[in-house]
C-alpha cells in the first residue's frame, strides 16, 4: 500500500470505487458507459483508471441519483494507504495533484521490454526482487515512479543475461505527464494493448 509519499495519496480502482458505494464492481463500468462517470479526475495507469478517493466520494454527490458513500470504507482506505493522515486531507487530493504513478506496462516501456515476449520485469515483480507496490488496486500493482526506478535499480544489482537500461525519453515523458505509450489509454473490451 501507499506509505512512501508525504502526500495523503489514496486511490481507488474500479473495484474499490464501486465498494465506496457498496455495489458490485461492474457498476463502475456501467457508470462510465452511461456517461455518469468519466476519466477526467482519474489517472490512467497500465490501461486502467484510478481515481483519487476525493473524486470517488464527490461522484455520489454529483450523480443524477445521489448516492451516499460508505465513509467507514473510505476511512479504512485512508488508514491502509495513508496511515496517520486524515480523510479530510486525502479527500482534497485531485488527479492533477498526483505525482507520476506507473504500473507494469509503464515499467516495461521504461526498459523497452516487449510485454508479449519479455519476462524480466514481470518475473522480478512476481519473485519479490522488484520493490513492493505502493498500491495494489483492483488486482494490479502500482508504484510511484521513484519507487519503480528503485525496483529497476534492484534488478540491475542481480546477475542476468542482458543489461537493463531505462529509456530516457520514456522516463522524461512519465515525469512530465506527457507519456502516451503502452498503458496510457483505457482499453475497452476487445481492444488490443498495441492499438
Amino acid at each position: 500500500m501507499a506509505g512512501r509519499s508525504t502526500a495523503p495519496l489514496v486511490l481507488v480502482g474500479s473495484q474499490e470505487f464501486a465498494a465506496v458505494y457498496g455495489v458490485p464492481a461492474r457498476n463502475t463500468a456501467q457508470w462510465i458507459q452511461r456517461g455518469l462517470l468519466d476519466y477526467q479526475e482519474a489517472v490512467i495507469v497500465s490501461g486502467r483508471a484510478y481515481w483519487p478517493i476525493g473524486a470517488a466520494v464527490a461522484f455520489g454527490e454529483s450523480a443524477e441519483r445521489p448516492r451516499t458513500p460508505d465513509m467507514a470504507y473510505v476511512e479504512q482506505l485512508v488508514a491502509e494507504q495513508a496511515p496517520g493522515r486524515s480523510a479530510k486531507t486525502a479527500l482534497a487530493v485531485r488527479a492533477k495533484d498526483l505525482p507520476p504513478i506507473v504500473g507494469i506496462q509503464e515499467v516495461l516501456a521504461l526498459t523497452g521490454e516487449d510485454p508479449t515476449k519479455g519476462k524480466l520485469v514481470t518475473d522480478a515483480v512476481t519473485k519479490g526482487v522488484f520493490t513492493s507496490p505502493d498500491w495494489r488496486l483492483s488486482g494490479s500493482p502500482l508504484w510511484l515512479l521513484p519507487n519503480a526506478l528503485t525496483g529497476l535499480d534492484r534488478m540491475r544489482e542481480r546477475p542476468k543475461s542482458r543489461p537493463l537500461v531505462v529509456i530516457p525519453e520514456v522516463l522524461a515523458a512519465l515525469e512530465n505527464g506527457t507519456y502516451d505509450g503502452p498503458g496510457s489509454r483505457v482499453l475497452t473490451r476487445g481492444q488490443r494493448a498495441d492499438s
